[in-house]
């Protein structure tokens, strides 16, 4: 499993307000209610770094945190979103893999 250890998270408000401009990624479509979700948390009530934030409507972010990101998420992206994620992800462990066998 690739683990990635952020001592230092980002805080980037100009890329939080790009992100606002963005299409929401489960609706695909842009709006005034758009807003940054960050994803991975690093421990309870500390946000997570600003590079790990999505575009997500307000109902769908709200959402997402009441009932589990992961699980939301998954249930609702869009199958071209989760394989794109899926594909990312594979190259990430290959690279590490080289980085290992090298």
């Amino acid at each position: 499993m690739v683990a990635h250890p952020k001592l230092n998270p980002i805080r980037d408000r100009k890329y939080l307000d790009w992100l606002r401009t963005q299409p929401c990624l489960i609706e695909g479509i842009k709006g005034e209610n758009v807003e940054p979700c960050h994803i991975s948390t690093m421990g309870k009530g500390i946000k997570s770094s600003d590079d790990e934030c999505i575009p997500l409507f307000h109902h769908h972010h709200a959402k997402a945190h009441s009932l589990g990101e992961v699980r939301y998420l998954f249930d609702h992206l869009p199958l071209p979103v989760l394989r794109r994620m899926l594909k990312l992800y594979a190259k990430q462990l290959y690279q590490e893999y080289k980085r290992e066998t090298n």
